[in-house]
């Protein structure tokens, strides 16, 4: 049986949620630094450089308090330092850059430091709060992530499924009272920007340039398709998912331009909309005893992990059925057998649970 190799503690549940959200906690602190890092970053340089130059000035005087010897960098830094809070060291100053030094740092220190107190002091307050500022700093640090447009019932459980596989994800939702919006912030750390996505700074903000796909699961399907345009238009490599209620028009459309799923949410289960956006070819979906599955097609990359690898090997090391092996310029096997080597450029066609979707269409990539 194909389900054999899926070990049931891969099931979606509670408990399973609090150990990804246990896990993730490190990597959001990561992220919490990173972005504020990002938003101080030319406060910081510029607080930086004033102290560099005000360093080298003082090491380079000799003063008479020193009998008459230049003091060390460390002396020199903590000189600097003093300046800008208004209680030099040496006074009088030994020279008249040094005289500039002391009229002009204070002034700098309390506009660098003062500011950057009270930034710092709002965006705290903003994060507790779960405000529209935070959020946008933490998107703008991710990197190969997924933007989900719409946090409606669909849109909440792909981002579960998305979640649950250790996708990043940034959500895009325009109304704040939505019924989802606080749920998912309980029980997810996803950045969750208010805004409305037909906006081109609204992706920005969400990162679209840097992102691998985006998820479009509004029920507007002329604000989905305008989405999907404007997606591909800021980022040309993007993966576009869209959401169209006719799924004649959406089979039509994806054909038309150039977006690479356009589903009916009336065929289309969520976990299968989850897995389209990770770069592999999803055949189909299902829930096998309570447990999102999917069936897809990739092709083994020359340096991935995978390649050189017995079939077993690989349905153990990541909880999967080999279905097929599409050798290239070969015969099909299918199915292949548990001793057989998958060499690179060979095309796999792989039974998994959704959430071990991500980990193992990485593999199939590259060496990761």
């Amino acid at each position: 049986m194909a389900d054999a190799a899926i070990p049931s503690r891969n099931a979606v549940t509670p408990s399973r949620r609090r150990r990804v959200r246990r896990r993730s906690r490190a990597y959001v602190a990561v992220l919490y630094f990173l972005a504020i890092l990002r938003e101080f970053r030319w406060t910081l340089a510029i607080f930086f450089a004033f102290v560099a130059a005000g360093t080298v000035l003082f090491a380079i005087t000799p003063h008479d308090a020193l009998g008459h010897r230049r003091p060390s960098l460390l002396l020199a830094a903590y000189c600097t330092w003093m300046a800008m809070l208004a209680q030099p060291v040496y006074n009088p100053p030994e020279t008249w850059y040094l005289t500039a030094i002391t009229g002009i740092y204070p002034v700098l220190g309390f506009v660098l430091i003062g500011e950057g107190i009270v930034r710092l002091a709002l965006l705290m307050v903003s994060r507790r709060q779960g405000e529209r500022e935070w959020m946008r700093v933490m998107a703008s640090t991710y990197r190969d992530h997924v933007i989900l447009c719409g946090l409606g019932h669909l849109g909440y459980r792909i981002l579960q499924q998305l979640t649950v596989a250790g996708v990043s994800v940034v959500v895009l939702e325009k109304n704040k009272a939505g019924r989802f919006v606080s749920k998912a912030k309980e029980e997810t750390s996803t950045p969750i920007l208010i805004r409305d996505m037909k906006e081109d700074q609204a992706l920005l903000d969400a990162g679209v340039r840097h992102a691998r796909a985006v998820v479009i699961a509004t029920n507007d399907d002329m604000a989905n398709l305008e989405v999907a345009l404007d997606s591909r238009r800021l980022n040309p490599g993007i993966r576009v998912v869209m959401r169209l209620f006719d799924q004649e028009i959406a089979s039509k459309l994806a054909g038309a331009l150039s977006v690479d799923v356009a589903f009916s949410s009336s065929s289309l289960a969520a976990p299968m909309v989850a897995a389209m956006s990770l770069e592999t070819k999803v055949l189909s979906s299902s829930v096998i005893a309570g447990t999102p599955h999917v069936t897809c097609e990739f092709t083994v990359a020359g340096d991935s992990p995978l390649a050189g690898k017995r079939v077993d090997h690989i349905e153990q090391g990541y909880s999967a059925r080999v279905l097929a092996r599409l050798p290239k310029g070969g015969p099909p096997q299918s199915p292949p057998s548990p001793a057989m080597v998958v060499e690179a450029e060979d095309t796999l066609v792989v039974h998994t649970a959704a959430a071990q979707l991500a980990t193992l269409s990485a593999a199939g990539r590259a060496g990761e």
